[in-house]
């Protein structure tokens, strides 16, 4: 067997590395096999083909508006509102009376 020491050519084993020339800087790219070494998997996530108008519409063809499930009657004017909400009616009512009191108290201060 022979030691580590003989495979190292003889200019390596008495010259020390500090006094060895750098290697001059160069602009060159390490090699690559493929770019898809560069990106990751995620980033190439593209569809094969084009989305057809026909399949487009089918999938949002169940976006469409739902019917309203929570519609009552007013217990005051009996016109449909919907539930847990001041009916519109009867709030513009109210709006106009406090609007009127409102310009009746400005006009007498």
């Amino acid at each position: 067997m022979r030691a580590p020491l003989a495979r190292m050519s003889l200019a390596a084993a008495f010259f020390p590395a500090f006094l060895a020339v750098p290697k001059p800087f160069t602009w060159a790219m390490p090699s690559l096999p493929s770019l898809l070494e560069l990106f990751p998997p995620w980033l190439l996530a593209v569809p094969k083909k084009k989305t057809s108008h026909s399949r487009k519409a089918m999938r949002s063809a169940n976006k469409g508006l739902k019917d309203k499930q929570n519609l009552v009657h007013c217990e005051s004017c009996g016109s449909p509102k919907l539930a847990h909400n001041l009916c519109p009616k009867c709030y513009r009512e109210l709006n106009v009376a406090w609007k009127a009191k409102n310009r009746s108290a400005e006009w007498m201060s």
